[in-house]
Formats: structure tokens, C-alpha cells, sequence
């Protein structure tokens, strides 16, 4: 028989996706017909309301014998006590404030699901759909960092002029044919924004349309686009691009821009983060793969 010596008690981070149904209604946790599929979400209704995903995160010490850093049970309890009866005043309470950005509700979510947690709360993602995400981290508690997901379609040639035609060939393969090849990018972009500050998802998808999409959408990059003239077109290029044009415009709007995530394709994306949350201490932008 062969054993094994237990790990280490190692810190680690876990995270549980949590989808809730909000109404007007007030569940009672497991009783019928409240639970019948947590899968899709909690409580089950047959009444209008409002569907979203959270996602908790707590770090610390597993637990030896069972191995655990907190129960299930207790992640999914903790949003549905702590977030659920938030959302439904903000949504439905007669007084409330409609117009309140979920931004705004955040740290309050996040106070809330904390006190009902054993292990520290790391983070708290609130998911408005899966291209909106607004969330919550110990580490900058004043802030709320908003992520939204695009599209735009473009083509493109890549060609390094400091090699020859059949060096270009060899190194780029079919992405060098001379009459180029298109994408369907997936563009997300994450700002921080003070607690106090009214900045919204509205206004992070005008800046980003208004300065990247019609920038690029349908275009031919290498012909249409003066910032690739003299710059071969990559993915790696084109993220950081996007990330330079959309500096100034969220520094005007009061707001820091965080991270730009450029997928070219499903398998292949690059990431430009600004230099206080790059993983390196190199100058900002940084570009990770």
C-alpha cells in the first residue's frame, strides 16, 4: 500500500458561481416550490423578474481532514441572504432609486455577502449578462471595476518589411497572403471606478464604440487605419492600440482604465493591463499573452 503525505496548508482561492432570480416575491431558502433548479437559479418563479449571476470568491487554508474552504451550501447561501434582498429593493421597493448603478450597489452586496461568509471574501463579480460584469475586490474596497465584452469585424495582413517575401511567408504562413484575412474580434475592457462615482456601463460602451469599434469596425487595417501603416497589424498591436486611444477618454470621464483583452480568434487573445495591475513591473501598457 502506498501513502501519501497530505499538502501543505497551501492559501487558496475559491470561487462558486451563484445565479439568482429576482421578483417582488420573498423566497423561503429550500422550501417547495422555491428551489427546483439552482442550476439555472434561485428561486424558481412563475412571475416576471430579473436574472443574474454572482460570483463569489474566498481565500484561506483548506480545512485538513475535509479538505474544504468553505462549504458550497455556504457560498450559494451567502449571495442569495446577502445579495438577493438588495436587488429586490433596488428593483422593486416603492421610493427606491431605479436610476442607483449597480456600481453603486456593490460595495453594499459585498458587506453584505462577507458578514454571512466564515473564510474572507476575495471577490464579488455581480454579472448583468455575460458581457457585463461589475465587480468587487478586498484589495481596492472604494472601487468597482466594470467589464464589458464587444465585437468588430476587420481584416488584416501581416507583414514584417524587415524580411523577405519568402521569410514573411515562412513566418507568418496564410496570414501573409497579400490580399489578407478577416476576424470577428472579441474586445473586453475593464475600468475601476470610485464608489462615489455615477460612471455606468451606458457610458463605458459609448467611449468604447465612439473610440475603438467605428474606429475599426469593417475596415481594412493595414490600408484604412493610419496607426498600422508603419505597424504590422497583430493582435498583440491591435490591443495595444485600443488600449492608448481609450486612456484619455476614461481619464476625462473620472475613471482608470484597467485592462484591454483582444480575442482574434477563440483560441488566441492578447492583454494589455496598465502598469498597477500588469503581473510584471514593467512600464505601462504591458502586454501579456
Amino acid at each position: 500500500m502506498t501513502f501519501f503525505n497530505p499538502p501543505k496548508a497551501t492559501p487558496t482561492t475559491l470561487t462558486r458561481a451563484v445565479r439568482i432570480f429576482v421578483t417582488r416575491e420573498v423566497p423561503v431558502e429550500g422550501s417547495f416550490p422555491c428551489a427546483h433548479n439552482t442550476y439555472a437559479g434561485f428561486p424558481s418563479s412563475d412571475t416576471l423578474g430579473a436574472w443574474y449571476e454572482c460570483e463569489v470568491s474566498v481565500r484561506g487554508v483548506p480545512e485538513r481532514s475535509s479538505g474544504y474552504l468553505a462549504a458550497l451550501a455556504e457560498l450559494d447561501r451567502s449571495v442569495r441572504q446577502g445579495v438577493i434582498p438588495i436587488l429586490r429593493s433596488a428593483l422593486f421597493c416603492p421610493g427606491s432609486e431605479p436610476s442607483l448603478s449597480p456600481s453603486g450597489l456593490m460595495p453594499a452586496m459585498a458587506d453584505a455577502v462577507s458578514r454571512l461568509l466564515t473564510p474572507r471574501l476575495e471577490s464579488l463579480s455581480f454579472n448583468l449578462s455575460p458581457f457585463h460584469t461589475y465587480r468587487w475586490d478586498h484589495t481596492m474596497p472604494r472601487q468597482t471595476t466594470l467589464a464589458a465584452v464587444f465585437e468588430f469585424a476587420a481584416s488584416h495582413r501581416l507583414n514584417d518589411p524587415t524580411r523577405s517575401a519568402a521569410e514573411n511567408h515562412a513566418f507568418f504562413g496564410k496570414c501573409n497572403k497579400l490580399n489578407g484575412h478577416g476576424h470577428n474580434y472579441h474586445l473586453e475592457v475593464s475600468v475601476a471606478v470610485a464608489n462615489e462615482n455615477r460612471f455606468g456601463m451606458a457610458q463605458l460602451e459609448k467611449i468604447v464604440d465612439t473610440t475603438v469599434i467605428e474606429r475599426f469596425d469593417h475596415m481594412n487595417l493595414n490600408i484604412d487605419c493610419p496607426e498600422f501603416h508603419a505597424m504590422n497589424p497583430s493582435v498583440e498591436h491591435i490591443a495595444a492600440v485600443c488600449f492608448d486611444a481609450l486612456c484619455a477618454p476614461f481619464a476625462a470621464a473620472g475613471v482608470e482604465l484597467r485592462k484591454v483583452r483582444l480575442w482574434e480568434t477563440s483560441k488566441t487573445s492578447a492583454t494589455v493591463e496598465a502598469a498597477s495591475t500588469a503581473p510584471s513591473t514593467s512600464p505601462s501598457p504591458t502586454i501579456v499573452l
